[in-house]
């Protein structure tokens, strides 16, 4: 089964999934009656408001068309459909909070798909990331050292605990690594987007990378946060900072797909892991054995691992919002 298609204005788009001609039909973007959709299987375009999976028409005669219109490429010849008296679109609506199960080895098997689909952007995005994280970091490495050595300071201290050394930044280290946080921050958003769009069955472009800066801010400051509340966890025997990751680890996806705030970024995150979290754990471990397995396949094998656990944690989330009809429009899409 494939996605949808729609055409509007005498133009025709697609493939997207079912929940987006509905989100699309509920906020106006398509009308119900002017505007045509078809999907692999049905024999000629109709209007959206007439397609079962979009509404439930009212009482009405059929409406014969004998011709096809020229002036619409989309029209079949000798084709008719009902012309409703009323149409009612049907909301896309969150289920309620773990009432769905989420389905860990179905997550995985939806990414792999994906990203056989999606390969080439994915390695492309990959490496737009790495470029840009290089053009900033390695200048800004060679400044740092020139600050430092021009005011006879360190950028790191070696501090020994016990049997082990860390490297602390210190002066201009620390600057080095804001700056190396801000710009980590800012691309994940854009990446978090595209991997939205690509379980949403939605276009996803390189240039999306660069397209979530307005919401920089709340994600720095959620991301503080998080880091604050999981650290001391972690530090509370363990379990407290598992349980704190698990429960409000889908902040980034909130902010980037609802633009939420900080603080509701993490009520919503609480929300819909709710029945859920220990599946969310199981789904950590086993994208962590990918990983591993990956990096035992003379590293090569990361060029795949890595991209299937980026895009499970997407799949989770749509699962974790519309259950498992989100897999089914990823499937079908």
């Amino acid at each position: 089964m494939s996605g949808w298609f729609y055409a509007r204005g005498g133009k025709q788009a697609g493939p997207v999934t079912h929940y987006e001609i509905q989100r699309m039909l509920r906020c106006g973007e398509l009308s119900p009656e002017k505007d045509l959709g078809w999907q692999e299987g049905m024999k000629d375009w109709a209007p959206l408001g007439q397609i079962p999976e979009f509404s439930q028409s009212g009482p009405g005669a059929l409406t014969s068309i004998p011709e096809s219109d020229p002036g619409n490429p989309y029209a079949a010849p000798q084709t008719s459909w009902p012309a409703p008296e009323r149409s009612a679109i049907a909301p896309v609506e969150e289920i309620e909070p773990g009432s769905d199960a989420l389905d860990v080895g179905a997550c995985i098997g939806l990414a792999w798909q994906l990203v056989k689909a999606n390969f080439g952007l994915i390695i492309l995005m990959g490496l737009v990331c790495t470029l840009v994280t290089w053009a900033v970091d390695i200048p800004l490495s060679v400044l740092v050292e020139a600050l430092a050595a021009a005011t006879n300071t360190r950028v790191f201290e070696l501090i020994t605990l016990g049997e082990w050394t860390y490297r602390i930044p210190t002066g201009f280290g620390i600057v080095h690594q804001l700056v190396s946080q801000v710009l980590a921050t800012f691309l994940s958003l854009g990446t978090t987007r595209i991997g939205l769009n690509l379980v949403s069955g939605k276009p996803a472009s390189i240039g999306m990378i660069f397209g979530e800066g307005r919401k920089l801010l709340r994600a720095i400051g959620a991301s503080i946060l998080y880091g604050l509340m999981v650290s001391v966890g972690l530090l509370l025997l363990i379990v407290p900072g598992i349980y704190l990751a698990l429960r409000f680890g889908q902040y980034l996806n909130a902010i980037v797909d609802r633009d939420l705030g900080v603080i509701d970024s993490f009520r919503y995150s609480s929300k819909i892991t709710q029945g859920n979290r220990l599946n969310l754990l199981i789904l950590g471990i086993f994208c962590f054995l990918i990983v591993l397995a990956g990096v035992l396949a003379l590293i090569v094998g990361l060029i795949v691992a890595v991209p299937i656990v980026w895009l499970a944690s997407f799949v989770a989330y749509r699962w974790l919002q519309y259950g498992r009809r989100a897999a089914s429009e990823i499937t079908h899409s």
